[in-house]
């Protein structure tokens, strides 16, 4: 159950920054081809909206979206209607349009906690819609203040040889964290989704090429230099970080289950 609620989780917080960009991208008349949900092999197409294609694929670990011309290729003509060929301002809307859909959904999530009500230091606690909204602005600005500390010192810590990674959670530990915190009741679910979403939002700002935050990098060093990157070496510098967030993942995936046999074997 808790591998399905996480799985849950995963698909609302990547659908939702994947639409922030179809939205965006939709906004300044930037041709979307594809948006699916999952990803392929395909199962059907749902329907199209206003010339995207909606998707529901097999695989449900979140969605993607296919907008024309966001990855360029070598000697490719650019049409009216690709990204490419739109200004740099509106380039990085689009890229920073799915960071923003996920801080928007963390501000809905801690708001309908609040209004649902929570157990506090003070008793339960439940507020009236305004109010809701009020802090639960309030709690995303908080939580995003914090996951940037946190980020920053464990990168901080890294360039120092100094990093202290356990407190990173990997696929495998969120999924015990998931477990554990449903056991609490649904809107500590919701807790820990809003939290998941900042984290999301925050990492993906990080300057690394194959992240929206290394692509916005990118348009700003093409701005300083006056011309683009080449389609060759922009495709090499996303896969080479691709592969290297993919190692990251696999070292915490391997840490989180070491941690989850030690504790089977203690007990």
């Amino acid at each position: 159950m808790s591998i399905i609620i996480f799985l849950l989780i995963l698909s609302v917080l990547v659908i939702v920054h994947e639409a922030g960009h179809l939205f965006a991208a939709k906004s300044g008349g930037i041709r979307v081809d594809e948006f699916g949900l999952g990803f392929p092999p395909r199962i059907a197409k749902l329907f199209n909206w206003r010339g995207t294609d909606f998707f529901l694929n097999l695989l449900p670990f979140g969605g993607y979206v296919k907008i024309v011309g966001e990855n360029p290729v070598e000697g490719e003509e650019l049409s009216g209607d690709s990204f490419g060929a739109k200004s740099r301002g509106r380039q990085i809307f689009v890229l920073l349009a799915g960071v923003l859909a996920n801080f928007l959904l963390a501000w809905v999530l801690f708001a309908v906690i609040q209004m649902i009500g929570i157990e506090s230091q003070n008793g339960f606690l439940k507020r009236g819609f305004f109010e809701s909204i009020f802090y639960g602005l309030k709690n995303t600005i908080i939580f995003t203040g914090l996951t940037i500390q946190s980020l920053w010192d464990l990168l901080a810590g890294a360039i120092v040889g100094q990093a202290d990674f356990s407190s990173v959670v990997g696929p495998v530990g969120l999924v015990g964290l998931v477990g554990t915190v449903s056991e609490s009741g649904f809107v500590y679910v919701l807790y820990l989704m809003a939290h998941i979403s900042i984290s999301l939002a925050v990492i993906n700002v990080v300057p690394i090429p194959a992240l929206d935050g290394g692509r916005v990098f990118i348009i700003l060093i093409e701005w300083i230099r006056g011309k683009k990157i080449s389609p060759n070496t922009f495709n090499m510098m996303n896969t080479v970080s691709f592969i290297f967030l993919i190692l990251i993942m696999i070292l915490v995936t391997i840490r989180d289950v070491n941690d989850v046999m030690r504790e089977f074997t203690y007990t």
